[in-house]
């Protein structure tokens, strides 16, 4: 296990290395160069070339034109600095002016690094929950030749989701030529120390640029330590406050209840109640009706998994009954050891937050498209911002307008002739680029958002009522707010009012009033986040207002931005296949986790401004909201503590993690031979999890059995996986979608059939090259019809219960 954490280690930092020079010369004007959010940028660049190259049938996806590309990408950053010697003394130069703290990034990146090990060795399997998805596109991606990529689970169809980010994870696996299962794992790690070194560096940048515009007074070097790593805690440590809760009132329900019924289990708890009886009864989809609970002591029994549940909404389709909403956070994701797009994304939105900065802290707005040096830099914007959109398709929106708020921010406050203009049009250009740099993806892909029917049957607006439409259920209360935001809203808040102080003041002297108004307003008629439609445009008035301090206008942008999003989600949802079971559940999740990432990136640093640069009777305030966060901080450490503690006591399993397929040696050893037998474009044979034979309908999601466990650990194709899954993939095609019953059927015919004749048509039809004959195949099928692929093709591989046959 050392030496394959040494060899991604090592990769990893070689791909870093060769995306650090056009790092240093696209973020040229942040303190650091760019060094904290190099390596994301140069798997990036790297893997994009490879998959450009690989979609155009121009050369395979593999580690010769993985490692052309990283050698490309090196090359083209010794030319924007000017060639090798002008690059090697900008190298020198920050060397020994930065060379402490890139020690320290690096160690940080390195700690990261492991403690994701040690989470990932201590349950490496890649089965549960939606791992086995993840775990399947990983591998099918790695074996892919050309794209766009296979299916692993529709043979004959490629895949129809936002693949890009396990393209770059399946990059570093073929450039370390490990194991599959050891390289799945050890890329969650790798995105997790990814996203640490970027919090990091993204917050010592914030504190640079504060010391270099604020004359008055120097920052302290412990806080280049303290403010940073306190930013990774509290993006990638901190839980929410449902943990806290669970244990205060002993009961993991508690994430169900309304703001009233939490203050009175509350104050039945602090007052020694054995046990809690609510004011009323609280009905809910997962729990049933819940009055009330005997406390369980759950320090011994804390359950980890219902925090990420903690915001319930009652819909008009519901009657009174609360169904909850996805509100995941990064501990919990790396815990659960998903490695799904939202969390892929963390480091790139990062890059692209650390883009935004850049552009408030050059001393001159962008000339996009203007000159060499303009098309160029609008080429690569265009390549981070758009690459958003193939890694994970929801944080596109966000991070498109957290750069086009910079961009117009930045003009506003140089006095430049028609900003908005100029904004507009650049912002254009970065779309364009965006979208054009990706045209290959877009092409090959059909979005999974949009309901099947829309609101409104008139042109345009029934497109648009497709995608979006608006919630009519509650709204989120304040009690959900703070639970879930509080420890990071306290600081920006206060940031957001106390940063008046700074030298140019707001003009808006009523502006400050108007979210406390919301606030009460809101309270009365049930939305209490609508105090957030007053803090945001105040935060934007303030940012306005602070020419040349990038730092402190870049918080009070992202600050806004979160308050936007966050009323958003409140007023519309986007319409995908869950809105059935609980209408805006994944415009939450997805949303709710950017504003995690930007906001506990920010409040740190916000919370040590208001500390150190408030002055006069402030200073009391200051205190009183570090008081606050500190104790906001120490319930948000309850769900680590427990949920690692949890973690820890098991053994230590290592990073070979194994489906249910592989479980036996014969299992494994069956799966090693397909991976280094099948030729590329294979098609392997295994069964479905039918449900109702008569109505030809499969299953097999969320199975704990392993079906479509053998595609997923071997990569090769299957004629059918998961069928729930392929409806969500694969709404907006028809074509594909009329595929899943008469496969399911198929699939079942030719395992079931007693006549060759027809499993052998059947077979031929769809192009399969192996069966795979295991222990979950004949459980479910009699040894007669099994036998006959013995007669239809040779045993390629025979150990045990497992038999691939190799069809002639």
């Amino acid at each position: 296990m050392v030496s394959d954490i040494l060899i991604w280690w090592l990769v990893a930092s070689l791909v870093g290395l060769a995306g650090l020079p056009l790092a240093g010369w696209l973020l040229r004007a942040l303190p650091d160069r760019g060094y904290a959010v190099a390596r994301p940028l140069g798997l990036l660049l790297t893997g994009y070339l490879a998959w450009l190259l690989a979609m155009l049938g121009l050369a395979p996806f593999a580690a010769p034109a993985l490692l052309a590309a990283a050698l490309v990408v090196a090359g083209l950053g010794v030319a924007a600095a000017g060639g090798p010697r002008a690059t090697w003394l900008v190298a020198r130069a920050s060397l020994r002016a930065r060379w402490r703290s890139m020690l320290a990034a690096e160690a940080l990146f390195l700690g990261a690094l492991l403690a994701a090990v040690w989470m990932r060795a201590h349950d490496p399997t890649p089965w549960g929950t939606v791992r086995p998805m993840d775990f399947a596109f990983f591998n099918a991606i790695g074996r892919s030749v050309l794209f766009p990529p296979a299916d692993p689970w529709l043979a004959g169809f490629s895949i129809n989701y936002y693949y890009f980010g396990y393209l770059l994870m399946a990059a570093m696996a073929r450039l370390t030529v490990l194991e599959p299962a050891v390289a799945y794992n050890l890329a969650l790690a790798l995105i997790f120390a990814m996203t640490a070194q970027g919090v990091a560096g993204l917050i010592a940048n914030l504190l640079a640029l504060v010391q270099a515009s604020t004359a008055t007074r120097g920052t302290r070097t412990s806080a280049y330590v303290i403010v940073p790593v306190l930013g990774v805690v509290f993006v990638l440590v901190a839980g929410n406050q449902s943990g806290a809760l669970q244990v205060a009132l002993g009961d993991e329900r508690v994430v169900a209840l309304d703001g009233r019924q939490v203050l009175a289990a509350a104050g039945q708890a602090l007052g020694g109640a054995p046990t809690i009886s609510l004011p009323y009864p609280a009905v809910t989809g997962e729990f049933g009706t819940i009055a009330g609970w005997e406390r369980r002591d759950k320090l011994a029994d804390f359950n980890w998994w219902w925090p990420s549940r903690s915001l319930w909404d009652v819909q008009p389709f519901s009657g009174a009954e609360r169904r909850y909403t996805i509100t995941e956070f990064p501990l919990f994701s790396f815990r659960l050891g998903d490695m799904h797009p939202h969390v892929m994304a963390l480091p790139f939105g990062l890059l692209a937050a650390s883009l935004a900065l850049a552009v408030l802290a050059r001393r001159e707005p962008p000339a996009l498209g203007h000159g060499r040096a303009g098309w160029s830099e609008l080429a690569l914007t265009g390549i981070v911002l758009g690459s958003l959109y193939a890694i994970n398709s929801w944080d596109l929106p966000t991070y498109l307008l957290l750069y086009g708020a910079a961009l117009l921010l930045r003009l506003l406050q140089s006095d430049e002739p028609r900003p908005w203009w100029r904004a507009g049009r650049q912002l254009l250009l970065v779309v364009a680029a965006a979208y054009l740099l990706f045209l290959p993806f877009h092409l090959t892909f059909r979005s999974l958002v949009g309901g099947a029917e829309p609101l409104i049957d008139l042109p345009l607006l029934g497109r648009l009522t497709s995608i979006l439409a608006p919630f009519t259920g509650s709204r989120s209360g304040l009690h959900a707010f703070i639970v879930i935001f509080g420890l990071f809203a306290v600081a920006l808040v206060a940031f957001v009012y106390l940063s008046a102080t700074a030298p140019q003041r707001s003009s808006s002297p009523l502006l400050p009033w108007l979210p406390p108004v919301l606030l009460l307003i809101g309270l009365l008629v049930g939305f209490p986040l609508l105090a957030l439609l007053g803090l945001g445009p105040l935060a934007w008035t303030r940012a306005r207002a602070l020419r040349g301090r990038p730092a402190e206008s870049f918080a009070l942008l992202v600050t806004a931005l979160g308050c936007a999003i966050l009323v958003g989600v409140e007023l519309i949802y986007i319409r995908d296949v869950f809105e059935g079971l609980s209408a805006r559940m994944n415009t939450v999740f997805k949303f709710y986790y950017q504003v995690w990432l930007l906001w506990g990136t920010l409040a740190p640093f916000c919370l040590w401004w208001v500390l150190t640069q408030v002055r006069g009777r402030a200073r009391l305030a200051a205190w009183g909201v570090s008081g606050l966060t500190a104790l906001l901080l120490a319930g948000a450490l309850v769900y680590p503590w427990l949920a690692l503690r949890e973690l820890g006591r098991g053994p230590l399993l290592g990073l070979v993690g194994r489906t249910p397929r592989e479980a036996t040696p014969a299992g494994e050893a069956a799966i090693a031979w397909l991976r280094s037998s099948a030729p590329a474009g294979s098609v392997v044979l295994e069964a479905v999890a039918v449900e109702d034979r008569a109505a030809r309908r499969c299953g097999g999601s969320y199975n704990g059995e392993g079906f479509g466990g053998v595609s997923a650990a071997s990569g090769v194709p299957t004629l059918l996986g998961w069928v729930g899954h392929q409806r969500q993939w694969r709404g907006g095609d028809p074509e594909a979608s009329a595929e899943l019953e008469p496969r399911c059927a198929a699939v079942d015919t030719i395992y079931l059939t007693g006549d060759e004749s027809e499993a052998e048509r059947l077979l031929r039809a769809y192009g399969v090259d192996f069966v795979y004959v295991g222990e979950l195949e004949r459980r479910l099928y009699p040894p007669e019809s099994l036998a006959k692929f013995a007669r239809l093709g040779e045993a390629g591989f025979r150990q045990d219960e497992v038999t691939i046959y190799r069809l002639r």
